[in-house]
């Protein structure tokens, strides 16, 4: 469910863009209305080509999926089916984005995570300096790569 801080904080941006008409729906109803319904486990062999199409799909209602290079296809599917992130209500107003992560929680796993396969050695660098007693994971470079 929405909560009432983030309906109004929509209605005043819709309003100063001079939006007259909000409609809140969850993310799978505005996919449904554009055609697509996601399957909630699609098998191996069509993984990939599902996700791609999610992914798309879901760019096109202005909601963007990053930092996800760590996870394979399954996984990514998997967390975006079972995260409740499609459940979530949302309006669709021209040149608005939202930002989704799987590391966006600030949770020290997903710190970890990013440290290790998303910061830049400045970021690095930064995080050292503000944690000095904490050690840094080994930087790697995520398994997968998508665009």
């Amino acid at each position: 469910m929405i909560d009432k801080e983030e309906i109004d904080d929509t209605l005043f941006w819709a309003d100063l863009h001079g939006i007259s008409r909000v409609e809140f729906k969850t993310i799978r109803e505005w996919l449904a209305d554009g055609g697509y319904v996601p399957p909630a486990s699609p098998d191996d062999d069509r993984v990939s080509a599902e996700l791609e199409t999610l992914l798309d799909r879901l760019a096109d209602l202005g909601i963007v999926i990053e930092f996800t290079d760590h996870l394979s296809d399954r996984e990514l599917y998997s967390w975006l089916m079972e995260s409740g992130h499609l459940d979530g209500h949302m309006a669709l107003l021209p040149d608005s984005f939202i930002h989704v992560s799987p590391i966006g929680g600030g949770s020290e796993e997903a710190n970890q995570v990013y440290l290790t396969y998303y910061a830049t050695d400045q970021e690095r660098a930064c995080w050292k300096e503000e944690s000095p007693n904490e050690e840094l994971p080994p930087k790697q470079q995520p398994r997968y790569k998508r665009d």
